[in-house]
């Protein structure tokens, strides 16, 4: 489309800022500097903007591209896609974790500065700062204060932690760790942190304490024991009673003490210049000398609370200061009849939220109570979605802006996600006028179907958003699904309601790694649906796919895991959904799998793929080619493996992230992980290594700790086997810190796996660690065994060969039977070792395995040069190297090597016993 210059300039500006609004002056100085102009410019431009935009599609996710709110300004309702135009970079390095940054203040702190002070000085000679007062005096404002002269500290790193949205203490320790970029879910929370933290300067600021102080002291005590540069600034109502805790307590702001005080007087006083510098941001006039008194008399009465005096302060925009300090002391004097048993300060808040809440119209008081049942942060629409209910939209909206301006809800302008919430005082006081209202009840209910509808929306805009941005959008609502749950849980009545939050907002708890937290969600869901008088069994087929989903991450060994998926197979069945039925197979295939059950994998993916494809869904087909891949892979199959895999990938580019196949990794990581393992065993070492590699910079770019598991479960098996040790090392490394961090313990157990083979070729004691791990071998189950033989001959037992009979395990076969004739070999008995050696070339030539292929050929070649069988040994490696694929892979110029000593050999008669073999136990490609 064809635009004129300010035109586009006007468009540009919006889109930087899609979905908040631009003010009209904000537009005037970014498209107009230096230009005077008029404001209807913009107005003028705007129009011809809308019609050379045109109507919006249903695809651009908007009803008009720029909607004008008027005297707040403009926005740009489409949606706006951005892309990098570099490459993400395929190193991979492990910064620590980033922390939960200060709340930017958007007002002066006025009358604090000794406190400030004082803070600093106590920080200085203590580790443990607990700032204790009053509700509403003033804590908050003045620990970020001095959180901020801590940043400025050259390599002081400082994090902030909220605890005011808490309802439990069971949730402070996984809030505090996703503060510090530490998952919640880890077995030792406290033990991530402490990594994250460990040789770093930090100052930890945690806010509102006083409802969780039981909870605080052990995590506070293990981390100033084990993090020396880590300082903690606290702010509550009480003291947290932790050893080495340091008290500061803060006062009200000083008012004045003498009543008849001009102007100039009163103003030395913090109380009073706090209500006139809050007073004037809301619209008052000068004040005269006149009204000094009357301003004292008000910081008096409020006794210099903050929070009373900026509740009050906002009356002084339409109201006289006398016409005020009358009104505010008749509230009072009301008040103290009812609460002598308060304490004087505790009374004055109270009564200035009682106050404000007095001067409020019906709709301003009835949006202020409703609002309570928010716990984090919100927007307008959920604001409105849940608080106006059977109010006009606009006059609901008009009332929280005028709350906003009341200063009893908080507005931060730079949060352009989520600028609204109240805070822990003005909450609990709506809280309480809730309660007593006949409305309460209906307004739970109301605030999870709202949530219910919001984690609806949240899972339909998976494939639309970058996992970044989705979760910028989402993630801040964790505190109010957790809130809705606990309600609808409590409720037997409202089960369902239950039940379809804990499905819906499982994208969101993953997101945020919580899925320990999650499974025990899902399983109180699955017990309140099971007490109904007629149990919804769809609805518990739902849940018991998404236990499965979180056990499969958390509790992968879980022995009810196998039940849970026959009786979620059963439910889908019957319930005839084709989603439910596609994840929950998916699911049991991949338990099985998990297991080292690969023929029941196997026949569970033959089925799948079957369903997909009777569908013709793409998403349901890169699913279902994912598994075949993999079910496949261990079963032997590599040539269909491969092919899967490609498939799966020539999918996902159209699929996207959806509902159907969205069980916690990205479908491109997975197919190409899968594959790489897969390219490596067939011979294609150089091939393999480029696949691995990229996967892994695809799952690092999108930040999606699953998907970088996931990548790396086939990326260090095939590092190690190539011999890349550096680079294996590195990705074990971050597999074992990225599982850790997000308490992904599914995953965690292949890290440890890949740890050992590492081990076996960097130990220092090589043959002390062959001899560790082989007496703990019979207690490792099949899976880990399988792997553990592709590293070590030595690391093999019958249970093996056992499994080999009923053909599971058939992907390390060839590994197996070399391993039991190196066995034999070093026994002297060279006839069943020769034996073994051949099962293991023929198994390996079946399967198209040129790598196992390989390694059995060196063996046997090494073994018939040693006795003095040397023809037979060139003849095989001379085959060998001419069928290998890749003619680069340093396992083929080994065998090359070994084929031109034995051919010097020859014809000197040499002892063929001088020929260098392989140390008895390592295997590295």
């Amino acid at each position: 489309m064809r635009l004129g210059p300010r035109s586009f300039d006007l468009l540009l500006q919006l889109i930087k800022r899609a979905g908040e609004l631009v003010s009209k002056e904000e537009l005037l100085s970014a498209v107009w500097t230096g230009v005077v102009v008029e404001e209807a410019s913009v107005r003028v431009h705007m129009s011809l903007l809308r019609k050379a935009l045109g109507e919006p599609d249903a695809s651009d996710g908007c009803k008009e591209w720029i909607t004008n709110v008027p005297l707040r300004g403009y926005r740009f309702n489409g949606r706006v896609v951005r892309e990098l135009t570099d490459s993400p970079a395929t190193a991979l390095t492990r910064p620590h974790a980033p922390l939960a940054k200060l709340p930017v203040r958007l007002t002066e702190l006025i009358g604090r500065e000794a406190d400030v002070g004082d803070v600093l000085a106590s920080l200085e000679g203590h580790r443990l700062v607990t700032i204790v007062g009053a509700g509403g005096i003033g804590k908050t404002s003045v620990a970020i204060r001095a959180a901020e002269h801590c940043q400025q500290k050259p390599a002081m790193q400082v994090a902030f932690i909220d605890l005011s949205p808490l309802i439990s203490p069971d949730h402070v320790l996984g809030t505090i760790a996703r503060s510090l970029g530490v998952a919640a879910d880890l077995p030792d929370p406290l033990q991530g942190i402490i990594q994250n933290l460990a040789g770093r300067d930090a100052l930890l600021l945690i806010d509102n304490c006083e409802h969780v102080v039981d909870a605080l002291a052990l995590p506070i005590t293990r981390l100033l024991t084990a993090l020396p540069g880590l300082s903690i600034l606290a702010t509550s109502r009480e003291p947290l009673r932790v050893s080495g805790e340091y008290v500061q307590r803060l006062s009200a702001l000083a008012v004045p003490d003498a009543e008849n005080v001009t102007l100039a007087q009163a103003l030395h006083w913090p109380a009073v210049e706090l209500l006139i510098e809050r007073a004037k941001a809301a619209g008052a006039g000068g004040f005269e000398e006149s009204d000094g008194p009357l301003l004292a008399r008000i910081s008096r009465q409020l006794d210099g609370i903050p929070l009373a005096i900026e509740l009050v302060a906002a009356r002084l925009g339409v109201q006289s200061a006398g016409s005020l300090a009358l009104r505010l002391d008749d509230h009072m004097r009301l008040l103290s009849i009812d609460s002598r048993a308060a304490l004087p300060r505790h009374r004055s808040l109270a009564a200035a939220l009682d106050w404000s809440i007095a001067l409020l119209d019906e709709n301003e008081s009835r949006v202020f109570r409703r609002l309570s049942v928010f716990r984090g942060r919100f927007n307008v629409e959920s604001a409105l979605g849940v608080a106006a209910g059977d109010m006009d939209p606009d006059v609901a909206f008009d009332a929280l802006i005028s709350l906003a301006n009341k200063s009893l809800v908080s507005f931060d302008g730079n949060d352009a996600i989520a600028p609204y919430r109240l805070l822990d005082t003005t909450r609990s006081y709506a809280a309480s006028l809730l309660a007593q209202s006949d409305e309460h009840p209906a307004l739970l209910r109301h605030h999870a179907i709202f949530m219910l509808d919001l984690m609806k929306a949240a899972t339909a805009d998976l494939p639309n958003l970058t996992a970044h941005d989705w979760g910028d959008r989402y993630a801040h609502h964790l505190d109010d699904v957790r809130s809705a749950l606990e309600a609808c849980l409590a409720d037997p009545s409202d089960a369902r309601t239950a039940a379809a939050l804990v499905t819906s907002s499982a994208p969101l708890w993953f997101h945020v790694s919580q899925v320990a937290e999650y499974r025990d969600r899902v399983e109180a869901a699955l017990e309140l649906i099971d007490q109904q008088p007629d149990p919804d069994r769809e609805t518990e087929t739902w849940l018991l796919n998404a236990l499965i989903i979180a056990l499969l991450h958390t509790d992968v060994l879980n022995p009810d895991l196998a039940t849970v998926s026959d009786r979620a197979l059963a439910g889908a069945l019957a319930a005839e959904s084709r989603v439910l039925e596609l994840q929950v197979r998916w699911g049991r295939c991949t338990h099985d799998m998990f297991r080292g059950e690969y023929v029941a994998a196997l026949q569970q993916s033959a089925t799948l793929l079957a369903i997909a494809k009777s569908w013709s869904d793409p998403a349901a087909l890169n699913l279902a080619h994912r598994v075949s891949a993999m079910a496949n892979h261990f079963c032997g199959n590599f040539a269909a493996a491969k092919q899967h895999c490609e498939t799966s990938l020539q999918l996902s580019g159209g699929a996207g992230r959806t509902r159907t196949n969205m069980v916690g990794v990205d479908p491109a990581v997975a197919a190409k992980a899968m594959l790489a393992r897969t390219l490596w065993i067939q011979g294609k070492t150089a091939k393999a290594l480029e696949t691995a590699s990229d996967a892994v910079a695809r799952a690092e770019s999108s930040g999606h700790a699953v998907s970088l598991c996931a990548a790396l479960y086939g990326a260090c098996p095939v590092a190690l086997w190539s011999g890349e040790l550096e680079l294996a090392g590195k990705w074990i490394r971050v597999m074992t810190d990225e599982a850790q961090r997000k308490g992904l313990v599914g995953w965690l157990r292949y890290a440890d796996w890949y740890s050992q083979g590492l081990q076996l070729r960097t130990a220092q004691d090589s043959a002390l660690h062959v001899r560790d791990v082989s007496a703990q071998f019979a207690s490792y189950d099949a899976p880990r065994r399988e792997m553990l033989v592709t590293f070590c001959t030595d690391w093999v037992d019958d249970g093996m060969v056992a499994r080999l009979s009923l053909g599971e395990g058939l992907w390390s076969a060839a590994e197996v039977w070399r391993a039991l004739g190196r066995k034999s070999e070093l026994r002297g008995m060279t006839d069943e070792a020769e034996g073994f050696y051949l099962r293991a070339l023929e198994t390996s030539r079946q399967q198209d395995a040129k790598a196992w292929e390989l390694r059995a050929s060196l063996s046997l070649a090494r073994m018939w040069a040693h006795l003095d069988r040397p023809q037979q040994a060139l003849q095989l490696l001379e085959q060998t190297c001419a069928n290998a694929p890749d003619q680069d892979d340093p396992a083929i110029t080994q065998a090359c090597g070994l084929r031109d000593e034995i051919a010097r050999s020859l014809p000197l008669g040499q002892d063929s016993t001088r020929i260098a073999a392989d140390p008895p136990h390592a295997d590295g490609g």
